[in-house]
C-alpha cells in the first residue's frame, strides 16, 4: 500500500506518496539540516574569537529579532484594519513584541555582554539575556494567553460542498483531513476540517466524499481551518484543530461525541458578530 506523508508549511501542505520521487532537499532533508547547524556553529565560533566578530553577532542578533517582530505584527495590523476585537489585536501585538524581545535578549544579549567584556562578572553577564529573555516571555506568554481568550473570527454561515482530498496522518502523527472546496471569492481552497473526527468515523472520510462545511469570513483564513456544518451532527468528534487561525498551532481534546464542539449552544467557543 503507497504511504503518504504531509509536510506543513504554515498554513499549506505538501503529500507525496513515498513510492514517488521527492524533491532534492526532502530526499536529503537530514544532511543538508546537519550542514546547515555545522555551518552555522562554525561562524558562531569564528566570530567569538575577535571584538569586531562578537559585536557583528550583536547587531546581527539585534536584526533579526527586529525582522521577527515586524513579520509578527503583519496579523494583529490587520486585525486593527478590520476592527477586530481589542482583546485580538492587542494579544497579537504582545505576542509579537514577546518573541522580537526574546530572539533579542538571547542572539543580541549574549554577543553584546561577550564583545563589552561583561562575561568576567557572572552576575552582570547573565543579567542582560537572562533577565530579558524572563521579562519577554513573560509578555509573550500574556499575548498568547489573550488571543486564546477571545472569540473566534466571524464565521461565514453559508454551507459549502467541500470534498476530502486527503485524510492522512501528518508528520507528528495527528490526523489531517484536507477538503477542497469554493469560497465567497470564487476560487478553489484547500483547508483543513477544524474537526477532528473519532477514529469510530473517520473511514467515512475518505477521499471524494462530500461535506457541508463553513468558512471563516476573513479571506486570509480560507485556507487555514473550515467547520462542519450543523448537517453532520451525527458525526462524532473527540477533538479540534484551529492551527493558523489565532495561533501557529492550536488544538486540544473534547469528549467523544456526535455534534460539533464549535456550533454546540453553551460551547467553549463564539465568534466574532
Amino acid at each position: 500500500m503507497n504511504k503518504k506523508i504531509r509536510i506543513t508549511m504554515r498554513r499549506r501542505a505538501v503529500v507525496v506518496r513515498e513510492d514517488e520521487k521527492g524533491p532534492f532537499w526532502l530526499a536529503h532533508i537530514v544532511p543538508i539540516a546537519c550542514v546547515g547547524i555545522a555551518v552555522l556553529i562554525a561562524g558562531i565560533v569564528l566570530l567569538s574569537f575577535t571584538d569586531r566578530g562578537r559585536a557583528t553577532m550583536m547587531w546581527i542578533g539585534l536584526g533579526l529579532g527586529i525582522i521577527l517582530t515586524v513579520y509578527l505584527l503583519i496579523v494583529p495590523v490587520r486585525g486593527i484594519r478590520q476592527g477586530a476585537p481589542v482583546v485580538r489585536w492587542a494579544g497579537g501585538v504582545l505576542a509579537a513584541f514577546g518573541c522580537g524581545g526574546i530572539a533579542i535578549s538571547l542572539l543580541a544579549g549574549i554577543p553584546f555582554v561577550a564583545w563589552a567584556g561583561l562575561g568576567d562578572d557572572l552576575d552582570g553577564g547573565a543579567f542582560i539575556p537572562g533577565v530579558g529573555s524572563t521579562v519577554f516571555t513573560a509578555v509573550m506568554g500574556i499575548g498568547m494567553w489573550m488571543l486564546t481568550r477571545g472569540p473566534l473570527p466571524a464565521l461565514d454561515r453559508t454551507a459549502r460542498s467541500a470534498r476530502v482530498k486527503f485524510n492522512i496522518d501528518d508528520a507528528e502523527g495527528a490526523q489531517s483531513i484536507t477538503v477542497q472546496y469554493r469560497g465567497a471569492d470564487g476560487e478553489e481552497h484547500e483547508a483543513e476540517l477544524a474537526d477532528l473526527i473519532d477514529d469510530s468515523w473517520r473511514d467515512r472520510f475518505a477521499p471524494g466524499t462530500t461535506w457541508k462545511i463553513y468558512a471563516f469570513q476573513d479571506p486570509h483564513l480560507a485556507d487555514a481551518v473550515v467547520l462542519l456544518t450543523e448537517e453532520h451532527e451525527d458525526v462524532w468528534r473527540d477533538g479540534y484543530k484551529l492551527n493558523g487561525v489565532r495561533l501557529g498551532g492550536e488544538s486540544g481534546a473534547v469528549k467523544p461525541g456526535p455534534g460539533s464542539p464549535f456550533l454546540r449552544e453553551g460551547g467553549k467557543w463564539s465568534f466574532e458578530a
